[in-house]
C-alpha cells in the first residue's frame, strides 16, 4: 500500500505532488523545487513495513544508492540533486525524467526496429562501463529501470540493488541471488554470484524484450520462471525481424549461458551497439544492384565497342573496290594451309608483331597469313602499281598486304587499266590454281 497522505505536504523545501511509481524500498513521488523552482522525483524511503532483509538493511541500500549514483555523474544515469532528512523521513531528489519507462513505452507502441533500438542502448551501454569501472554492478537492469528523459535519451536508474564495492551493504548481501525474476542471469538464479557479465546478460534480456515486445523468458509460476532462467532455451532470432548477421551475433553473445562467452566487458558492448546502429541492413542489396548495375553498363558499353569494330573492319572491307564498284579482295581470318611459312618480322622489343586488320599491315602480304586467305585470291595488284599478277609471282608476293587488290577475273583487271606481268604472264580463262609450295612460281 501506498502512503498517499505525502500527497500536497512539504518535504523540506519540496512540496509534494504525485505519485510516480513504487520500489522494493520507496515510493517514487513527483515532488516540487520550490528553491529552483523546478520539479523533481523524490524516492520516500518506506517506513510502513520491514522487508526481508530489514529496515537497517534498507536504510543502508538506501544511502549506498544515493553515494552510487553522486560517483557516476553520466549523462545516460539518472542525476542526483540531493541525498536529505525531514519530518523524520529519509529521501532522495533525484533528476525527473518525463519520458517514461522503456516497458510504458513497449507497452504503448510495441516492439521496437532493431537499428532504432541499438542506437537507443548506447548511452546506457556507456554508463553501464563507467558502474563497472567504479566498482558498481547494477543488479537489477529491467525494462523499468531504463527511462527517457524530455530530449528521449534513454538513461539508467535504480542502484538500489547495486553492489558497491567498500560498501558494508553489498558486503551483507554477498552471495545471495539478487535482482528482479525475469531479468537476471543464469549464474545469479544459480546461486553463483552476480559479476558485471551478469548485467550484461540483463542488457541482453532487455533488448530482446525490445525487440520482441514481450519477454523472452516467461512462465505461469515462480517455480517454473526460476528453472527456465537457470537452463535457457535455445536462442532462436529468426522471428525477430530486421536483425543482421552482425545484430544477431550482438544478442548472442550478451545471451550466452556461460559468463565466459559474453562480451569481456560493456565497453565492447557499446562499441557492437554503434556498430549495429550504423549498419544499414539495406546497404549490401544496394551495393548489389550498384555492381549489378555497372556490370550491365560495362556489357552494353563493351558490345557497342564490338559492334562498333565489327562495322569498323567490314567499313574497310568495303571500302576497298574498284573504280568500277566491284569487289577487289574478301579476307578471311584463318591460317592457310598451303601458303608457305613466312618469317614473321619481329620488332626491337623482341615480340612478334600482329595486325588487326588489313589496313594496319604494313608488310608483305604472306607475312599475314592470318589475315590472308591465299585461296581466295585470283589475280593480284599494288594499288599504286600499273600490272596484275598471279599470286605465286615473286612480285605480287612484295605488295604490302595495306596495298592489295584482288580481282577475280583476267577481264576485270584489264577494265580499270592494269596490264599483265611480264613474268608470270598470267592468262584469261578459270580461276587458277593458287595451292603453292616452297620454290613453286
Amino acid at each position: 500500500m501506498i502512503d498517499t497522505r505525502w500527497a500536497g505536504r512539504k518535504l523540506g523545501r519540496y512540496k509534494v505532488l504525485s505519485v510516480l511509481g513504487q520500489g522494493g524500498m520507496g515510493v517514487v513521488w513527483r515532488g516540487h523545487d520550490e528553491t529552483l523552482r523546478r520539479d523533481v522525483a523524490l524516492k520516500i524511503l518506506s517506513r510502513s513495513r520491514k522487508s526481508s532483509v530489514g529496515l537497517n538493511l534498507n536504510t543502508e541500500l538506501f544511502m549506498q544508492e544515493a553515494r552510487a549514483i553522486a560517483k557516476l555523474q553520466h549523462p545516460h544515469v539518472v542525476a542526483i540533486y540531493e541525498v536529505a532528512q525531514a519530518s523524520g523521513q529519509i529521501f532522495l531528489s533525484l533528476e525527473l525524467m518525463e519520458g517514461g519507462t522503456l516497458k510504458e513505452y513497449v507497452d504503448r507502441h510495441g516492439a521496437i526496429a532493431a537499428r532504432e533500438l541499438f542506437a537507443m542502448m548506447v548511452g546506457p551501454a556507456k554508463a553501464l562501463a563507467l558502474a563497472h569501472k567504479r566498482g558498481i554492478i547494477h543488479r537489477d537492469i529491467k525494462p523499468g529501470n531504463l527511462m527517457f528523459d524530455d530530449h528521449g535519451h534513454l538513461k539508467l536508474m535504480d542502484f538500489g540493488l547495486a553492489e558497491v564495492a567498500k560498501e558494508a551493504a553489498s558486503e551483507r548481501l554477498k552471495g545471495k541471488a539478487v535482482g528482479s525474476l525475469g531479468w537476471v542471469a543464469p549464474e545469479t538464479v544459480r546461486g553463483l554470484g552476480t559479476t558485471p557479465v551478469s548485467d550484461i546478460y540483463s542488457l541482453g534480456l532487455v533488448m530482446l524484450y525490445a525487440l520482441m515486445g514481450k519477454p523472452w523468458l516467461h512462465a505461469d509460476s515462480r517455480s517454473k520462471l526460476l528453472a527456465l532462467h537457470q537452463n535457457p532455451p535455445e536462442l532462436d532470432l529468426n522471428a525477430v525481424k530486421g536483425l543482421t548477421p552482425r545484430a544477431k551475433e550482438l544478442l548472442k553473445k550478451c545471451l550466452a549461458v556461460e559468463p565466459a562467452e559474453r562480451f569481456a566487458t560493456a565497453d565492447e558492448l557499446m562499441k557492437a551497439l554503434q556498430a549495429c546502429a550504423d549498419e544499414d541492413p539495406l546497404a549490401k542489396f544496394e551495393r548489389r544492384k550498384s555492381y549489378t548495375a555497372i556490370a550491365l553498363v560495362a556489357s552494353i558499353f563493351g558490345l557497342l565497342i564490338g559492334v562498333g569494330a565489327v562495322a569498323y573492319y567490314f567499313q574497310r572491307l568495303a571500302d576497298q573496290t574498284n573504280e568500277m564498284g566491284q569487289p577487289v579482295a574478301q579476307f578471311k581470318p584463318r591460317l592457310t594451309p598451303g601458303l608457305p611459312p613466312v618469317a614473321t618480322k619481329v620488332p626491337a622489343e623482341g615480340s612478334t608483331k600482329s595486325f588487326a586488320s588489313m589496313a594496319e599491315a604494313t608488310v608483305p602480304w604472306p607475312e599475314v597469313p592470318e589475315l590472308v586467305d591465299v585461296n581466295e585470291l585470283a589475280f593480284v595488284a599494288d594499288v599504286k602499281g600499273e600490272f596484275f599478277h598471279l599470286a605465286s609471282c615473286e612480285k605480287a608476293r612484295e605488295i604490302l598486304a595495306c596495298n592489295l587488290k584482288n580481282y577475280p577475273t583476267f577481264e576485270l583487271a584489264q577494265t580499270v587499266g592494269l596490264k599483265p606481268c611480264p613474268d608470270c604472264r598470267p592468262k584469261p580463262g578459270p580461276k587458277p590454281e593458287m595451292v603453292m609450295g616452297p620454290g613453286q612460281d
